[in-house]
């Protein structure tokens, strides 16, 4: 499907986007032409972020907060909309910890929706944890992970029984090469989850490409899976595709589901 959605002035709201996939798709917008809120609770990266975004000569603001913290998501919404416009992408990309993946989305998509759902134009973007079936100490992240998409399948259908023109994407990437295990949340948690998991798979970058396209074209389901010569004997099986039923075999999928 060819892309139809032209971005330029619009709002995008992108929680998690100091670093990793959220900072990714944060500038990959501002190529786009969006005025960016950007989120995160490491304050001295977000700011960082948000200097990397406004040197491509677009309006970009920053927030500290817990996204996971219901006060914290309201008050970016407030200021997003007070300083930039009222937002018409949000994207929930989750933090280190459980509560952040599965409240920050939860809170994103309860703050944000309604009005989105109101002016009759927009799209969610929910980006589940990275899949760790099988890794030591994983359990709960992979849980989370299919509470994200449960989410993001059932909000998408009770838009479309609405007939709302709000699209929804979720992302269910592998393990990006990304910095998460230099964050100070991950060092003080001692986590060794993803020290025994093979981190040769797609760049940041890569996927907030195909994020973006997802949005052009109102896809609803990006998955993305490499494999890693180092990957375990078995019949390696994406996160969504579990939830679906589905095994996938090329480097980049995108299940197209229109609306």
């Amino acid at each position: 499907m060819k892309a139809n959605t032209d971005l330029t002035g619009r709002v995008a709201v992108i929680t998690g986007a100091a670093r990793g996939i959220g900072l990714a798709l944060a500038l990959h917008a501002a190529d786009k032409g969006m005025r960016l809120a950007l989120a995160d609770r490491d304050e001295d990266a977000l700011i960082a972020a948000v200097e990397q975004v406004r040197a491509k000569d677009v309006a970009a603001i920053a927030i500290h907060g817990d996204m996971f913290v219901c006060d914290a998501v309201r008050e970016l919404a407030r200021r997003s909309a007070a300083e930039l416009g009222p937002p018409w992408l949000v994207c929930n990309n989750p933090g280190v910890s459980i509560q952040m993946n599965v409240w920050g989305v939860i809170h994103g998509v309860q703050v944000f929706a309604p009005d989105m759902v109101k002016r009759g134009e927009g799209h969610i973007v929910n980006i589940a944890a990275a899949e760790l079936f099988g890794t030591r100490g994983a359990a709960p992240y992979v849980a989370a992970a299919h509470a994200i998409v449960g989410l993001s399948e059932d909000l998408y259908r009770e838009l479309d029984s609405m007939g709302s023109q709000v699209g929804v994407t979720v992302v269910c990437p592998e393990v990006a090469q990304t910095n998460i295990t230099g964050t100070p949340t991950y060092r003080k948690a001692g986590r060794r989850v993803m020290s025994d998991f093979p981190l040769n798979s797609l760049t940041p970058q890569a996927i907030a490409e195909e994020i973006v396209h997802a949005v052009d074209t109102r896809r609803f389901r990006v998955l993305s899976e490499t494999s890693p010569a180092s990957a375990p004997p078995f019949k390696h099986f994406n996160l969504a595709a579990r939830v679906y039923g589905r095994c996938h075999d090329n480097p980049i999928r995108i299940d197209v589901h229109e609306r």
